[in-house]
């Protein structure tokens, strides 16, 4: 990754009641901020390891740190958790939790547990980055709230933890998916410090190719997260045409379907790594022979993956979702002419956890996290 090129955003203080939100910071930022407090960086290093390594909630457990660091610590910063409201279950193992943030709004997290492989388990944690989306694409539940605001990085990251937490060491996460409540390009800055946090050694400890970031297609902003971070990128693409895509997702305005494809392009990819491109299937709509076909000159010189994702009916909603066999025949189409395409088996549904549902849940649909 050349440095003339990286893309790299400045920390800044995020404070909760005139007190600065350490989770916030990544592990150089929160050094930083110890020296200017006049203490030594290492110190800094310290709580941060106390913060994500141990999920510690009070600086007098924190037993390497001197008592009067402890002590204007607990006057000056605080350590941020979301409130749990509650957490539904699925029949197929999926759960969905519900947290209440500071400011008494509401997001969600979706785990996805796949434990069919012994010794090969993919626990997958799809977390969001705003609470509601501003990017309106009619297909999705989320854009119909608007967008609140950006999730601060400790909001973002803390989702990951206090999930872990509830799971227990025996069920380590495994993957993450920025593909919750929001559009995590439209929080750039936000979402790179939490990454950093949950890529640390020292922070939540994930491998940068089990992280995900999905995006409708913002393009300046791809090009900085791909500079700035090694972690995967998956574009919501849902049409085979500019004037399809027009009708589903507003954002083909501001950023056409040609620039979009352009960019994939041009992004330096690692050898290793491909961009997915998620596809949603809409009965009468994108799932004809014919997009298929345009489909395969989209991808023609990107280093792509499609997802195929039939849509998940909601009573909000007329669209449909295709049949079984539409689907089949559209991958194997793809497949058959040497496109890289798998599709995504409908997790949660049944508690309104699958892709495109978020934003709905409430209160009286959970029961207690503990439970």
């Amino acid at each position: 990754m050349s440095t003339e090129s990286a893309y790299i955003p400045r920390q800044k203080c995020f404070e909760r009641d005139g007190r600065t939100d350490l989770k916030a910071f990544d592990r150089a930022g929160l050094e930083a901020w110890f020296i200017e407090q006049g203490d030594k960086r290492f110190r800094g290093h310290q709580v941060f390891k106390w913060l994500w390594q141990r999920g510690l909630d009070n600086f007098d457990e924190m037993t390497n740190i001197p008592k009067q660091t402890r002590t204007w610590l607990a006057e000056k910063a605080t350590i941020t958790w979301l409130k749990s409201a509650g957490v539904q279950h699925s029949k197929d193992g999926t759960r969905k939790y519900l947290w209440e943030c500071h400011d008494g709004s509401h997001i969600e997290s979706v785990y996805i547990p796949d434990e069919d492989h012994p010794g090969k388990a993919r626990r997958t944690l799809c977390i969001s980055s705003q609470v509601g989306c501003a990017m309106a694409c009619t297909f999705c539940l989320t854009g119909d709230l608007g967008l609140k605001r950006n999730l601060s990085p400790s909001e973002i990251a803390n989702q990951v933890l206090q999930v872990a937490q509830d799971l227990g060491p025996e069920k380590p996460i495994t993957n993450i998916v920025m593909m919750g409540m929001g559009e995590p390009l439209h929080n750039l800055d936000g979402i790179i410090f939490a990454i950093r946090t949950m890529l640390d050694d020292d922070g939540l400890n994930l491998s940068h190719r089990k992280i995900t970031v999905s995006t409708v297609g913002l393009v300046p902003a791809m090009k900085k997260l791909q500079s700035a971070l090694p972690v995967n990128i998956a574009v919501s693409l849902n049409a085979s045409s500019e004037e399809q895509r027009l009708q589903v997702m507003p954002i083909t305005r501001k950023y056409s379907l040609d620039e979009l494809i352009q960019t994939c392009k041009d992004l330096p990819l690692p050898k290793a790594k491909r961009i997915t491109f998620e596809y949603v299937m809409m009965a009468g709509f994108n799932d004809s022979m014919e997009d298929a076909a345009r489909l395969i000159g989209l991808m023609r010189g990107v280093k792509s993956k499609i997802n195929l994702i039939p849509y998940n009916e909601n009573p909000a909603r007329d669209i449909k979702r295709p049949s079984a066999e539409r689907v089949k025949d559209f991958q194997h189409y793809l497949v058959s002419r040497g496109v890289h395409c798998s599709v995504r088996v409908t997790r949660g549904k049944d508690i309104s956890a699958a892709c495109g549902q978020l934003g709905k849940a409430s209160k009286e649909e959970a029961v207690p996290l503990s439970a």
